[in-house]
């Protein structure tokens, strides 16, 4: 195995969708993310909308995920699945920015760019993709999905169906609410829970790659 693919799933990033951004009386700037913290307003009208309008998310459990030493190591390949089924693939090893107004900024100019087929950074792609597409091109041996309603974490199973998969994928929910889409579930192989708490997505991934780390094998 060479190294652990991890998918931000479902996340509450994308820019704001066109019934918001053509409002006329909504005076809101069309080139930034949707933000409950700003649009809250304006959202009750959406489709999904418990999932949706929390970049902050995609910020702290991607900061979560790039400071380990795992990744550090580049033996996680990490990519952002969004709630408008965008794919964010960012290259083995990438350091993204701490602020959140320069992590927001650069993303937001990777959206804007994909918009005017103009997609050149060659350290983080975007494409717009369904999940299953990501899936197919992964093509992983093993995915566990981690929700509080899955089978308590052993150290057993990090080991057995973890480090000693060939592909192993991990997939952890990039919103606030709720729990991952029927055809997201449907390609789980194993849904595991890290405890009885509802864990805040950043959280999650910390605590998921640490018992990785601890198990000592050499991944290379």
């Amino acid at each position: 195995m060479d190294y652990i693919t991890i998918i931000l799933t479902e996340s509450a990033l994308e820019m704001l969708p066109d019934e918001l951004s053509n409002n006329s009386k909504s005076k809101i700037n069309t080139h930034t993310f949707l933000d409950k913290s700003y649009h809250s307003h304006l959202m009750d009208g959406l489709d999904n909308v418990d999932k949706r309008g929390r970049p902050d998310i995609t910020h702290m459990s991607s900061m979560a995920i790039t400071s380990t030493p795992l990744y550090l190591e580049k033996k996680i390949k990490f990519y952002i699945h969004t709630i408008s089924d965008y794919v964010l693939d960012i290259e083995l090893g990438v350091r993204l920015p701490k602020s959140y107004h320069r992590f927001i900024g650069l993303f937001e100019k990777l959206f804007l760019d994909y918009s005017k087929n103009d997609n050149n950074d060659s350290l983080i792609k975007i494409q717009k993709s369904s999940f299953n597409k990501l899936i197919d091109s992964i093509d992983p041996d093993h995915v566990v999905g981690l929700s509080k309603h899955g089978n308590i974490l052993t150290s057993n199973y990090v080991s057995d169906k973890i480090i000693n998969s060939n592909r192993p994928t991990l997939l952890i929910g990039g919103f606030s609410h709720g729990t991952f889409s029927n055809n997201i579930l449907n390609s789980i192989d194993d849904l595991i829970s890290l405890g009885n708490h509802n864990l805040e997505s950043h959280t999650a991934c910390s605590r998921i790659i640490y018992e990785i780390e601890k198990s000592n094998i050499n991944l290379s």
